[in-house]
This record gives C-alpha cells, sequence and structure tokens, in this order.
C-alpha cells in the first residue's frame, strides 16, 4: 500500500501526520473471490461494464497460456503445480495491467498466503461473493454422488463440496469486503460492489 494510506473499514484511505481524514481512496485493482459458483467471472465482467474498467479472468488466463482446460492441468500436475501457475499468472497479470482493472480470480486463489500478500502489495480491494452454498452447488451442477464428468477437480461430490467449503469460507472472510450475492442480480451485485467501494460508475 503506498505511504500516506491507512485501511479503514476495509478500504484504503488517505491519511496526513497532523489529521487523519477518511478520504475513500479508489483501487487500482478490484479482485472478486468466492467459491466456485459465486459467480465471480459474471460479477466481474457485470463490474468492469459498469465503471468501464478491464476485465481479467485468472482461470481463462491460465487455460489461454497452457492451452489446457483447468480440469486438466489439475489432472496431470496435480493441485501444488497448479497453484504455482495460478501465482505466476496473477504476478504476470498485476504486473502489466497499465489501468484499473477487475480481476476474477479462481476459487483457490485467495486462501493462499502468497497471492492474498502480492493483491494486497497490488493495492488491491478484494471482494468476497457470499452466495447461499445450495445455490453453489446447482450452478455448478454438481452431483450427489461422485462422476467422471464432473469438470470441478476438487468437488467430486455433494460432501466434497460442502467439506472444500467450509475449509476455504475463514480465508475468503479475511477480504476487504463481503457481499452477499443471495437474490440479487448480477448487475444489482455490481452496483452493490461499486456503491460499497465508493466508485463511480463510469458516464
Amino acid at each position: 500500500m503506498p505511504p500516506g494510506r491507512i485501511r479503514y473499514s476495509g478500504i484504503a484511505v488517505a491519511s496526513t501526520d497532523s489529521q487523519p481524514e477518511r478520504e475513500a481512496f479508489t483501487p487500482r485493482i478490484v479482485a472478486l473471490t468466492g467459491f466456485m459458483g459465486a459467480g465471480k467471472t459474471q460479477v466481474g465482467r457485470a463490474l468492469a461494464r459498469l465503471l468501464g474498467w478491464s476485465f481479467v479472468d485468472l482461470d481463462e488466463e491460465i487455460e489461454l497460456s497452457h492451452k489446457l482446460p483447468i480440469r486438466e492441468i489439475f489432472q496431470l500436475q496435480g493441485e501444488p503445480q497448479f497453484r504455482e501457475i495460478e501465482t505466476e499468472t496473477l504476478r504476470r497479470i498485476v504486473a502489466w495491467i497499465s489501468g484499473p482493472t477487475v480481476i476474477a480470480l479462481g476459487g483457490g486463489t485467495f486462501i493462499q498466503a502468497t497471492n492474498a500478500a502480492l493483491l494486497r502489495a497490488s493495492d488491491a480491494s478484494v471482494v468476497f461473493l457470499d452466495t447461499p452454498i445450495q445455490e453453489m452447488l446447482q450452478r455448478c451442477r454438481v452431483e450427489p454422488q461422485a462422476s467422471p464428468e464432473n469438470l470441478r477437480p476438487l468437488a467430486a461430490d455433494h460432501d466434497a463440496f460442502r467439506t472444500l467449503y467450509a475449509e476455504r469460507l475463514p480465508r475468503y472472510r479475511d477480504a476487504d469486503l463481503a457481499v452477499n450475492t443471495s437474490g440479487r442480480t448480477v448487475e444489482e451485485n455490481a452496483r452493490e460492489i461499486a456503491s460499497r467501494l465508493q466508485i463511480a460508475p463510469h458516464q
């Protein structure tokens, strides 16, 4: 975080030596975190449109650079190697972006301490999309029993999905801001994020 700025209620604000001020600071990056099926990509695209910012989907960048779906990278190289790829891709993204950008993170990105530190060092505001688990199960089309057709390598069935979510939830709650997405459209969630981060919509 740049000198002369402090975090207040999860948002960076300006300060002076004589008297702190609660003046909103617009982040360079808004990164959306949350479990698989939380809507990170859809809300991220809507938020980028609303603000007139660029948009990057981390999983899509990984798939483009390695010319393989995420599921196959997991199968061929295992999760530890995938996490290294994920961190290196995120590092590259935050290094080359030249303007305000919304990033949709992978479901396991922010829970890795290295990635969380990288985002904070990059002056990002991290937003947790808090979505009911039943909605995420339906969106991900997870079967009650394990299926080889499941495209989610870490959530083979309902029990695995719920267990992994419970493990990750405390780390998601370390985000700067949490937005409850239940009962809202993608656009409504985008407006909620912009409002709470005090970022004016693009005219």
